[in-house]
């Protein structure tokens, strides 16, 4: 690590050309220029401490061994202080080493709690456990705005054109690029106030020891207890105890979350944060029910916490970077072009006789003012104002420079369940069922009451619900009736998918419904839970009643036959329930005897077959238009699920997504050979997903990845454009409501059924939107179309932006170096007028609206291709002949060789040619349909172009000789109709050749 400290003032390097100055002033006799630029280069080198640390270190820095203020770290110098550094609000120590706790540890060592964590020597050196984030000034953070490259080189413009007599056009200038910085400067403000609140409050912690701490003063390795619901100031691992917790915090997803302790993990496995995650409570989320009293171990404090984690990639995506080489190699193609056009300044100007001083003034301005120093802020603003409207649209977005990213989506994999087809599931019907389904249902299941609601797995509110219209019917004949009913409905609102396959009430249904009501009375409690997971697709549990205990078990059909005593002939039907687009989740269950001590592969063996519960797999609202639409506009629809194969083709059938499907271990092959045939992939697990988004970016295909589970995160950091989809919340979702004044007795024990549901886990597990830079809490398939839309509206401003700003800059460098040569000026008033109307339109520009139709064709993704570079040639040269066209015809008089500005007949000629270049570069350039807005349906940019027409034709008609005078232009006389026949000769033949252009290369 390389260690530095500041040099003394006056031994910094950055000084020397003042130093030298005494001895250049004797040397020349340029007194004005010599020391006007020695003091340049001082300033120019001062600067470049602030933007590059390579020339802080070579002009303002030592190397220091001993007592060390800085420290070179990932190409940043950080402050060193108490022998720590921070950075991007991580802390190491000064050898590198990141000073947060190592958590790979085995279970046992977490159990035992016996060893510190972290060294105690090291704990004194640690954050306290908040987010330190501090509010800088306004003068603090305009001062780091002030020294930035763009806005330097925009005040030595403006510096430029006061010496070049035009003050109020730099006046302008320079006021407007305050106005735009300072507005910046308080939005950052408040977006550090907003970051702010997100620190929880500081609270009282009971220690393990029965001491109260301050949760400001909690540190890794700590102990501690938790016996009421409270928002938690810090990630912990659970030792013991069990609760529910509401992440939305992290999320936006509001359904609570079942953890359980960790007692039943072996000792020697090692925690994985993110596949344990069922064992760890995060900061920031709420405690919404406690089963048992919790003993937890501090793992993680500040900004070493998931919260923290997201708040650090909020703030470091709060800026929009240009910084690509596309961009870089655009402003290199202009310096070229400049520097051609100051050297024919330089030559003409010493054939002229013009003085050093001024030459060389006129060559910088050609340079400055070819390099388009608003390309960073128009893109930002393109890129912000997309932003704003996915915000409109409820899509949030953590990583702006990825919108342009979804312009140039070519395959849109999706999640199945509570991505395509709704969350919420009903059950359609029970399959051969038997005495014990009714207690492997009512057991198994991890739903919890809050507030007298039930919450939880929707599959699991969907089998509450099912159960719920037989407990409440009044007497036998009723319950069955009222049963046999619900079923029928069931039945029949599917008859129409589902071809009528399943429209008949089945024997088993009858005897499960007699079950069902047997069971009513029936009081149960939990010995032992062992939860569902995506990677073991199985729940169980140990339960009791009467004093019988029974295991319970259920699960994908595959994984649960691996496990009965005997596997029955009918046991393969649920091949064709699948195939007829039900999820299916098959039960098992078997007698058992009370433990001290539970292994869960005694628990598990042996058990006995005991039906399926078949779940309709309704489609999300508007999935079928938008898999339309996708597929319409050209892109790839693929599906990943971990759904089994028969039941994910159903629901592609219905979608319209075609292509092979491959299951299961299968996908390995699948990835190896022939990849791109298939579409759909069925019981993927979560490396599964990753690795299928990976190969597709490998094969050069952006990608975006639409999800909304645990199981999906890996796959959504891999995609280019990674969507997390958030249930709206609200929805209810509720088994039941009691609110009624008249409590039936069915009414009672139901309500008593409730409270005995004390857990609960969810299919969407929160962090999936902590780990996207796309949160759609919509929870509608709409907001990927309304990505994609943004994202080509993004793209192709972009594209439109260099065009623009790139002929501009190529007409400014002839205008700035042949005309000023012949001493052919503009006024201070006319640049200032014509500038603001242009400032006004490159606004509009980037506000444009995206079509609701995604076009086929795809918009263009880079600046350096053979259309874009022969329509720009091709326009300037249909510019510069303009001009010619009129020096041709309006010769230049003796008396125009001034340094000044004096109006005459040739100067306000190319006034009103030059402004309508610049309407002209709007006009024919603007990019509308197939992807966005037509000019005539962007109303506000159409209008301020038609205000710069109208203020053209309103100066050359002479309509206000007044205003004329003060814009300084003069009577035109018999030239108005020349003037206008070139003015449209221009505008057309730019027209055409961009439409020839656009013909030849892109359709």
């Amino acid at each position: 690590m390389n260690l530095y400290r500041e040099k003394p003032f006056l031994k910094r390097l950055f000084l020397i050309p003042i130093y030298f100055l005494p001895i250049l002033m004797g040397l020349t006799s340029s007194y004005q220029i010599v020391p006007l630029f020695t003091v340049l280069l001082s300033i120019l080198l001062w600067l470049s401490t602030c933007w590059s640390y390579k020339a802080r270190i070579l002009l303002s820095l030592k190397e220091a061994k001993k007592r060390p203020t800085l420290i070179l770290y990932k190409e940043k110098l950080c402050e060193i202080r108490n022998g720590t550094f921070e950075w991007n609000k991580t802390k190491f120590l000064v050898d590198g080493t990141r000073l947060s706790p190592n958590i790979s540890k085995n279970f046992g060592f977490f159990k035992k709690h016996s060893e510190p964590l972290v060294d105690p020597n090291l704990l004194a050196k640690y954050n306290k456990n908040y987010f330190k984030i501090e509010s800088p000034s306004f003068t603090k953070l305009f001062a780091q705005h002030a020294v930035s490259p763009f806005f330097v080189f925009q005040i030595f413009c403006g510096i430029l054109w006061c010496l070049d007599e035009y003050v109020y056009q730099a006046i302008f200038t320079i006021v407007m690029l305050f106005l735009i910085e300072a507005g910046l400067v308080f939005q950052r403000i408040i977006n550090f106030k907003q970051f702010r609140t997100m620190n929880h409050s500081s609270i009282k912690i009971q220690m393990e020891d029965g001491a109260e701490r301050d949760s400001l003063d909690l540190y890794p390795g700590d102990v501690i207890k938790i016996s009421e619901n409270i928002r938690l100031p810090c990630d912990v691992l659970l030792l013991k105890g069990s609760c529910a917790v509401n992440e939305a915090m992290l999320s936006g997803e509001s359904v609570p979350l079942t953890k359980e302790d960790i007692q039943d993990v072996e000792d020697s496995r090692i925690l994985d944060i993110q596949k344990d995650k069922k064992h760890v409570l995060f900061a920031g989320t709420d405690i919404v029910k406690i089963e048992r009293n919790i003993l937890a171990y501090v793992l993680y404090t500040g900004f070493d916490t998931q919260q923290g984690e997201l708040i650090k990639k909020m703030m470091s995506s709060e800026e929009v970077s240009v910084n690509d080489k596309e961009a870089f190699g655009f402003i290199a193609l202009l310096l070229a072009f400049a520097v051609v056009a100051g050297g024919y300044t330089w030559r003409e100007g010493l054939r002229m006789g013009k003085s050093a001083y001024k030459i060389f003034l006129e060559v910088i301005l050609i340079i400055t003012n070819v390099v388009p120093t608003e390309l960073p802020l128009e893109l930002s603003m393109a890129v912000n104002s997309c932003v704003k409207s996915l915000m409109d649209r409820g899509v949030f977005c953590l990583e702006p420079f990825r919108i342009p990213l979804a312009g140039k989506v070519e395959v849109c994999c999706f999640d199945k369940t509570g991505t395509l087809t709704e969350t919420r599931m009903e059950v359609n019907d029970v399959k051969h069922a038997n005495r014990f389904t009714v207690d492997i249902l009512r057991n198994c299941h991890t739903l919890i009451a809050i507030e007298g609601k039930l919450t939880g797995d929707p599959l699991e509110i969907g089998v509450n619900q099912y159960l719920t219209s037989i407990f409440l019917s009044k007497d036998e004949d009723a319950c069955e009736d009222s049963c046999k009913d619900a079923c029928s409905k069931n039945h029949v609102q599917n008859n129409e998918e589902d071809g009528g396959k399943s429209t008949q009430i089945t024997k088993d249904s009858i005897n499960f419904f007699d079950s069902v009501r047997n069971s009513l009375h029936t009081q149960y409690s939990i010995l032992k839970k062992y939860l569902f997971s995506s990677e073991i697709k199985r729940m169980t549990v140990v339960g009791e009643s009467n004093k019988n205990v029974f295991v319970a078990m259920k699960g994908a059909p595959e994984v649960v036959q691996d496990f009965l005593k005997v596997i029955p002939e009918s046991y393969s039907d649920y091949k064709k329930y699948a195939e007829d687009g039900f999820r299916v989740i098959a039960l098992a269950y078997k007698p058992y005897s009370k433990k001290t001590v539970w292994d869960r592969s005694d628990v598990e063996k042996d058990l006995i077959f005991s039906g399926f519960v078949l779940f309709r797999c309704r489609l999300k609202e508007n999935a079928r238009e938008t898999i339309r639409d996708l597929k319409e506009s050209g892109h790839r629809v693929v599906m990943i699920t971990g759904d089994n194969l028969l039941t994910a083709q159903s629901v592609a059938n219905q979608l319209g997504i075609e292509g092979k499907g491959v299951e299961g271990e299968s996908i390995d092959q699948a990835l190896k050979e022939h990849f791109l045939e298939y579409s759909i992939f069925a019981r993927a697990d979560p490396n599964h997903k990753e690795a299928i988004l990976a190969l597709y970016n490998k094969l050069g295909m952006h990608t975006l990845m639409c999800g909304d589970g645990t199981n999906d995160v890996g796959a959504l950091k891999t995609a280019h454009i990674g969507v997390a989809l958030v249930e709206a919340s609200s929805k209810k979702n509720t088994s039941s409501d009691t609110s009624s004044t008249y409590i039936t007795p069915q009414q009672k024990i139901l309500r008593r059924l409730e409270q005995e549901l004390n857990e609960a886990t969810s299919v969407k597990m929160g962090d999936a939107s902590v780990a996207a830079p796309f949160t759609a809490k919509t929870g509608s398939l709409e907001s990927i179309l309304d990505i994609i839309r943004q994202g080509r509206s993004a793209l192709v401003t972009t594209i439109q932006m260099y065009k623009i700003l790139g002929l501009n800059a190529l007409v400014n460098a002839f205008s700035l170096s042949v005309l000023d040569c012949m001493g052919i000026r503009f006024g201070e008033v006319q640049l200032v007028a014509a500038g603001i109307l242009v400032a006004f339109a490159f606004m509009f520009l980037t506000a444009s609206q995206p079509l609701k139709e995604i076009s086929k064709k795809r918009p263009l993704s880079n600046i350096f291709n053979p259309y874009i570079l022969l329509s720009v040639a091709l326009q300037v040269s249909v510019h510069i002949a303009s001009y010619f066209v009129v020096l041709r015809r309006i010769k230049p008089s003796s008396d125009t060789f001034e340094d000044k500005f004096k109006p005459s007949l040739l100067n306000t000629s190319l006034f009103y040619l030059s402004t309508a270049q610049q309407l002209s570069t709007f006009l024919v350039n603007y990019i509308g349909r197939p992807f966005r807005e037509s000019l005539l349906e962007n109303k506000k940019l159409s209008g301020c172009l038609l205000a710069l027409f109208a203020f053209i034709l309103y100066l050359i008609f002479e309509i206000n000789t007044d205003f004329n005078n003060m814009m300084e232009v003069v009577s035109l006389g018999d030239l108005k109709s020349f003037l206008l026949y070139v003015i449209g000769t221009d505008i057309l033949l730019c027209f055409v050749l961009e439409k020839l252009c656009f013909y030849a290369f892109l359709l």
